[in-house]
């Protein structure tokens, strides 16, 4: 069921399954929208209330200001929770999305039952800081289209993209169609925001997993174990032969990753006013 608030300043979009089971709260990535996590979405909505949430300047949520920070982004996701009538929530947050439930776990940590952060970022090297802030120059010259045929390369296998040559053009197409300033802030964003909220992560006392891909060149292994080390009992894993979008290209085993994060997690989450 995909749900638009009569908010004329600040409309809120996401598919919510509907239910009684726990709720679980998807975040994609920037540049993307809800409709990533369409090889998650059938398995977890068995047992699961799944919410698909389009970030801020994302597929019909609003455009988040220039200067907006991850706190307005973690905001408009709480603000979804609150028009859907949920208390707290899991998290799985992936690649950006990872960054913002990081900052709903660290700015609403009463709504936050546990955490999944997929592909995420975190303390970047000088190496990798330096190729992503010149792509940020890129981007507020040319908007979306300067950034998608080199993400493309490195999210997906060439494997995967000789046999699915139809969603990887349907991706290309929808990229280049986002919102070019909602883009360039979501983007600023996730360039320079991966040590946000470093000093603080040790006091994230939900359950937490945090994975990535072998060959994420952009969301390390490296990155994902020290990220894990920060968060007390944090669960790192690392998928064999994935890429970035593991979500997509490695469906199977990153449902299986979530099933049994989840299934740990054993608790109901209510409604507000249960």
């Amino acid at each position: 069921m995909a749900c638009v608030p009569d908010t004329v300043n600040v409309p809120l979009s996401y598919d919510d399954s509907g239910g009684t089971g726990p709720v679980v709260v998807l975040i994609h990535g920037v540049g993307l929208s809800r409709g990533m996590w369409a090889a998650q979405v059938p398995l977890l909505e068995t047992e699961y209330r799944v919410i698909a949430v389009d970030m801020l300047g994302h597929g019909d949520s609003a455009r988040p200001p220039e200067d907006a920070g991850l706190d307005s982004f973690a905001d408009h996701i709480v603000a979804v929770l609150d028009h859907a009538g949920v208390d707290r929530a899991t998290f799985i947050g992936f690649s950006m999305g990872a960054l913002v439930a990081r900052a709903v776990a660290l700015r609403h940590r009463s709504r936050v039952e546990a955490l999944v952060l997929l592909n995420g970022v975190f303390d970047r090297s000088p190496d990798i800081r330096s190729t992503i802030m010149a792509r940020v120059a890129d981007v507020a010259t040319d908007g979306p289209a300067a950034n998608i045929d080199g993400a493309i390369e490195r999210w997906f296998s060439p494997a995967f993209r000789n046999v699915n040559a139809r969603y990887i053009a349907d991706l290309r197409t929808s990229f280049v169609a986002n919102d070019p300033a909602g883009y360039a802030v979501a983007y600023r964003l996730f360039a320079t925001e991966d040590c946000y909220g470093d000093a603080e992560l040790s006091t994230i006392n939900v359950p937490t997993l945090v994975a990535t891909g072998e060959y994420d060149i952009g969301s390390t292994p490296a990155m994902a174990r020290s990220l894990a080390a920060r968060i007390p009992g944090a669960v790192c894993r690392v998928v064999e032969n994935a890429r970035h979008m593991m979500p997509v290209e490695m469906a199977d085993a990153t449902n299986a990753l979530l099933l049994d994060f989840l299934a740990t997690i054993g608790c109901h989450q209510p409604s507000l006013g249960d």
